[in-house]
């Protein structure tokens, strides 16, 4: 049996396995009635979150043209320098100094030891899936509380190797979840409601918990997808994952054919990041996803924005040997800045050790388990 037939039979079961789950949320929702029925339904359909400040459409078109932020955000004479090391910036590069240009109501409550890198002597390890149900990872395969548990219990695997490194557990969420049914907007995607995403990130910092947000348009719009999660990239510990495999062209089904992304996209992206992180007082990580070269094209064109931090997550199942090449390759390609790993627990034949993740080198800063 070829990858691609064991890919695409693993794609389709994950998929039938999420829409029951899907379902069943949406079933106790109705059961509960009077809690808030509407915010625990699973939207086949994307739904449009209207963000706060209501000016998300022309800050995007803006930075994507390249006229700089939105002036709600940055005062016109203002830019943020987007070339330079983010690991060597000083601390007075957050300053809510007017001297800036930056909005002082986005500084109200000033600016925490975050405006470091969430990076600075730690290595992220967490777990990957949606609530929705088992078809993507662990999540989903038992309550937040419980899955704190979990994700503590693989960081101290690899707490336990390092002495001058602090490991800090996550929770990676796939929010907008590709699918292979077009739906009535053609965009074959489904999303996690807002209640249970925000649920997850409350029970997610109470216990000192990251949570990652990731992202698979399928046809959908990559900056609606964007509006669909701006309002928990505003808080802080919240951080953001796009997968290229399901950022689909033109007649193409999810599961059966490779996605796409390129450089403009991911400096899009950054960019709309950048204003996130003003507004929430830190530094954000943007995980990028890749295991095939059909997955990216321009990456020489890759921007560095000094408040996102870069990731880019090998990703895909198989042997140490491939799953290492991967690893080496993409460090060495235009826009790296930090590497990823994910393992795969039913997949990895065999699953790599914690020791022989902390041995690849780069070694990796970000690692996590589906």
């Amino acid at each position: 049996m070829t990858v691609m037939r064991i890919y695409r039979r693993w794609f389709w079961l994950s998929s039938i396995l999420l829409f029951v789950g899907g379902a069943l949320l949406a079933l106790g929702a109705v059961l509960d009635g009077a809690q808030a029925p509407a915010a625990l339904a699973v939207p086949v359909a994307p739904v449009v979150v209207e963000p706060a400040d209501g000016a998300f459409a022309e800050p995007v078109l803006a930075l994507e043209l390249g006229s700089g932020v939105s002036a709600t955000l940055i005062t016109p004479t203002a830019e943020i320098p987007d070339s330079l090391d983010s690991t060597s910036m000083p601390f007075e590069d957050m300053s809510c100094d007017i001297s800036t240009g930056i909005d002082q109501s986005l500084c109200a409550r000033g600016w925490p030891v975050e405006r470091l890198s969430p990076l600075r002597g730690r290595i992220l390890v967490g777990l990957y899936g949606t609530p929705l149900g088992r078809g993507l990872g662990i999540l989903g395969t038992a309550s937040a509380t419980d899955t704190v548990t979990l994700a503590r219990e693989q960081a101290a695997a690899y707490q336990v190797l390092l002495t001058d490194t602090t490991v800090m557990p996550f929770f990676h969420m796939v929010t907008t979840i590709a699918d292979p049914f077009p739906g009535e907007d053609g965009d074959y995607n489904h999303r996690v409601p807002t209640a249970t995403i925000q649920l997850w990130i409350d029970v997610a910092r109470v216990h000192d918990l990251l949570l990652v947000l990731d992202i698979q348009p399928a046809h959908g719009s990559l900056p609606v997808e964007l509006d669909y999660v701006a309002p928990f990239l505003r808080q802080r510990g919240v951080h953001l994952a796009v997968d290229p495999e399901f950022m689909m062209p033109s007649g193409a089904i999810p599961g059966e054919r490779l996605g796409r992304m390129d450089g403009d996209s991911v400096n899009l992206v950054q960019a709309w990041l950048t204003e996130r992180a003003w507004e929430s007082g830190e530094r954000k990580l943007l995980i990028i996803h890749q295991f095939d070269d059909r997955m990216f094209e321009g990456k020489e064109r890759i921007k560095s924005y000094r408040l996102v931090e870069l990731i880019w997550d090998a990703d895909g199942f198989g042997g140490p040997s491939a799953k290492t090449a991967d690893h080496l390759q993409y460090a060495e390609e235009p826009g790296f800045e930090y590497g990823g790993f994910k393992l795969f627990y039913d997949y990895d034949v065999p699953l790599m050790s914690p020791a022989e993740v902390l041995r690849l080198h780069p070694r990796p800063v970000f690692v996590v388990y589906q």
